[in-house]
């Protein structure tokens, strides 16, 4: 087989493996926002498909096929501590650097978290939440009437005069606590307390049950987040593929569940000691880490809405840890993680948190990572991935320009003894054992590696498919420019919307791709060694280009690069040694012509 076949059976084993992720990338693209829609809204809102009913809140049970929602065996009714109804709901807003987090009296939970645009690749705010009664965190405890779970009481919030909402504002270094208290009566009481500082995107939550110690009837609580995220990219077909929630244990087991159409889910609950439970999307991440001591035990489970009508199922993800109680109240306040899946943030608050990040299978993670970190490095002095991307193929060129000039010279004698080997192949057409043997001493005596042209592509394919990872699913490159009509380096350079959707293409024109292929044709032509392989020439351009319309520009860019680059390189390369023929032997005389 000569290159191009070699290179078109790579690619297609290429494509098979990402099938079923290339599937998700052929829906056809969400309607246009409203006119007057900012580029975030329209993200966040419009482009985002309905989002279902809120959920009924889940329990979770130790007893062996007790699922959440389930009551308990021998549960009551708790009818001594629901906190008053006439407590109106009441709004706290906690604005930082970072974030602007509203929470709601009514179960002391999350209501609204917008992070601000103070990142290269958050450009406007962005809402991470589904909204409704969702528990954003809940707790559960079990109580001699009951399971007691805080996103059912009302709380009041410590200090509050019933005057309207409060706004706390935050900036550097400064921090405050904000306490919602629930009445339980008989002097019992259940308070919730946040602890936030002015810069990270985490905050800490701690319970405190005063006059509970007798009233438990477990030895743990349990913190939970339930309700999923909020799909933040126009393309909800990549949120929901890379949707996914996780359980890390201490002995380095990393659990996860994906997001189903299809049936609910539920994994757990697991026992031992739990580092943290986490919740991401594309982009971004919910986690709950406890601080002072790992959590007991951990559940995940996937909700649906049977009501829901849509190409793509809502963010609905839930995951709980289960956390010892001491003296009445739980052991370790739990952090809250809510921001970007950005490496060196990650890093800050729990390095082991990038282990929910894809960096492909084990053999392309390290090629992945070393890609991420030079192109961050070049980041860190060019404002202008695209530049990088640039400055990165040539760099990538000159460490592999001594390879690729052997496998030239390799392409190239082989070019000039196809005469020798057809020959060959006439001469011992019955017996192909011998066929093989003569040309394994041919390639011997001429110092040819019939596989020397298809070394340099064999070793770039880790390298091509760790790029289409790193351009695909890191955050670095989220709305990244480059210039003219190629603004967001994780997307495709989309220049026409088509009014259908092709197999294979999709619903849309991308130019990086078409250009690709051209630069592909090129070379592909320049290197040709069998006229008889003539249909390959026009083939792979084809369909590379077909197949790279959906893929991220920033990939396209690199791979048509590269491709220049290497039609540079075969002008300026000093053509090898004709391969020797008989006439060339000592004591052969060449006939006249």
């Amino acid at each position: 087989m000569d290159k191009r076949t070699i290179i078109a059976l790579i690619v297609i084993g290429i494509i098979i493996l990402f099938y079923d992720d290339y599937l998700r990338l052929l829906y056809p693209p969400p309607p246009e926002p409203p006119p007057g829609t900012t580029e975030e809204t329209a993200d966040t809102t419009a482009l985002r498909e309905p989002v279902a009913a809120p959920l009924t809140q889940p329990s979770l049970s130790a007893e062996p096929g007790v699922y959440p929602g389930e009551p308990l065996p021998g549960d009551r009714p708790l009818e001594g501590f629901v906190a008053p109804d006439s407590l109106p709901e009441r709004f706290v807003t906690v604005e930082t650097d970072r974030f602007r987090a509203r929470f709601s009296s009514r179960g002391a939970r999350l209501v609204s978290m917008v992070l601000k645009p103070n990142d290269r690749y958050l450009k406007k705010e962005i809402e991470l939440l589904n909204g409704g009664d969702n528990p954003h965190p809940g707790f559960r405890f079990w109580t001699v009437d009951g399971p007691l779970e805080t996103n059912g009481l009302n709380f009041q919030i410590s200090g509050d005069d019933y005057g309207g909402d409060r706004i706390i504002n935050l900036t550097g270094n400064r921090s405050r606590q904000m306490e919602f208290i629930a009445p339980l009566g008989a002097e019992r009481s259940l308070s919730v307390t946040y602890s936030f500082s002015g810069s990270g995107y985490s905050f800490i939550c701690s319970v405190r049950g005063e006059g509970m110690e007798n009233v438990w009837v477990r030895d743990y609580a349990e913190v939970y987040w339930s309700g999923g995220l909020a799909f933040t990219e126009a393309d909800t077909g990549q949120d929901i593929w890379y949707s996914k929630a996780f359980t890390f244990y201490a002995g380095d087991v990393l659990e996860d569940l994906k997001i189903s159409g299809k049936k609910a889910r539920t994994i757990g609950p697991t026992t031992g000691e739990t580092r943290w439970g986490a919740i991401r999307t594309k982009y971004f991440m919910a986690a709950l880490i406890p601080e002072t001591s790992p959590a007991v035990g951990a559940w995940m489970e996937n909700h649906l809405d049977s009501s829901y009508v849509g190409t793509h199922h809502p963010n609905l993800l839930g995951v709980g840890l289960r956390i010892p109680l001491q003296g009445g109240s739980p052991a370790t306040p739990i952090r809250i993680f809510l921001g970007p899946l950005d490496v060196g943030i990650l890093s800050e608050v729990d390095p082991s948190l990038k282990r929910t990040m894809n960096w492909g299978w084990v053999i392309i993670a390290p090629f992945s990572k070393l890609i991420l970190w030079s192109l961050k490095q070049l980041g860190g002095v060019i404002p202008n991935y695209g530049i990088c991307v640039i400055i990165f193929s040539v760099l990538i060129k000159v460490i592999i320009w001594p390879l690729t000039r052997k496998s030239y010279q390799s392409m190239a004698a082989m070019q000039r003894l196809q005469p020798k080997i057809k020959a060959m192949r006439e001469k011992f057409k019955n017996d192909q054992q011998r066929v093989q043997k003569e040309l394994m001493k041919l390639y011997k005596e001429e110092k040819v590696n019939p596989m020397g042209g298809c070394l340099p592509v064999v070793l770039q394919m880790p390298l091509l498919w760790a790029l289409f990872i790193v351009f695909r699913s890191t955050i670095e490159f989220r709305r990244a420019p480059f210039m003219l009509w190629i603004n967001d380096l994780s997307m495709p350079d989309i220049i026409l919307e088509l009014p259908f959707t092709l197999p294979l293409y999709g619903s849309h024109v991308a130019l990086l791709p078409i250009l690709m292929g051209i630069s592909t044709y090129f070379q592909s032509k320049t290197t040709m060694t069998d006229p008889n392989q003539k249909m390959m020439l026009y083939f792979m351009p084809i369909f590379m280009t077909l197949i790279f319309n959906q893929f991220p520009s920033g990939l396209t860019l690199y791979y048509t690069l590269f491709n220049i680059w290497t039609l540079v390189q075969q002008k300026i390369t000093p053509p090898p040694k004709p391969a020797t023929t008989e006439v060339d032997k000592p004591g052969v005389k060449r006939k006249p012509r």
